[in-house]
């Protein structure tokens, strides 16, 4: 850990930022900590006001203002399953196939992937304990979180099911700081090191 932080300069991009960017013997060197706060919780909940009434908007626009009630019989029978099944796939389905990716690329991750609670802020979190290359870290979120929440969401329009739009956007509120970290190191060379910080010393 010492000698992965010493190449570090200090520069970070923005306030309170999760990012520190450095370099070392291998070429760039980002770390992200997640020992500070989900600040992106909040924006979480605002864009999720915004977009719910977009995605209903539209979605009566094609289907009829009939299509925005939970009824399906095929999927979601009740509203409340929406979200207990939103729940399990933004976490937990989510975590597993981010771990199925680490695993792939490198057989003996498995005994790396840890889930980390926060008690100060009570957040958890999944992160690889080791470093990462950023094109790995980038494939292991993005197909996970398409899978978990983007495709179902897309889904939901080209059925005309509701419930799939709901469970989707339900499902991306739990990744969404993931989401909004990949998009953060888009700077970043895909062969660039990435390592959590999951301590403070």
């Amino acid at each position: 850990m010492k000698a992965f932080k010493k190449y570090f300069s200090g520069q970070s991009f923005g306030k309170g930022t999760l990012i520190s960017y450095g370099r070392g013997p291998e070429g760039e060197e980002v770390m992200i900590d997640i020992t500070e706060p989900k600040r992106i919780n909040l924006k979480a909940i605002v864009a999720f006001i915004i977009i719910l009434p977009v995605t209903m908007w539209l979605f009566s626009a094609i289907y009829g203002t009939d299509s925005l009630n939970v009824t399906s019989e095929n999927y979601f029978t009740k509203g409340k399953y929406v979200i207990f099944f939103s729940v399990l796939c933004g976490i937990l389905l989510n975590w597993l196939i981010q771990a199925v990716v680490y695993i792939i690329v490198n057989p003996k991750s498995y005994r790396k992937l840890s889930v980390i609670y926060n008690k100060r802020y009570h957040t958890i979190r999944f992160f690889y304990k080791g470093d990462v290359r950023i094109i790995h870290f980038r494939i292991a979120n993005i197909l996970a979180h398409c899978v978990c929440g983007y495709i179902p969401l897309l889904l939901g329009f080209i059925i005309g099911d509701i419930s799939i739009c709901y469970f989707g956007l339900l499902s991306i509120m739990f990744f969404f700081d993931e989401t909004s970290l990949v998009w953060r190191l888009r700077h970043y060379s895909g062969q660039a090191l990435c390592r959590y910080k999951a301590d403070r010393e």
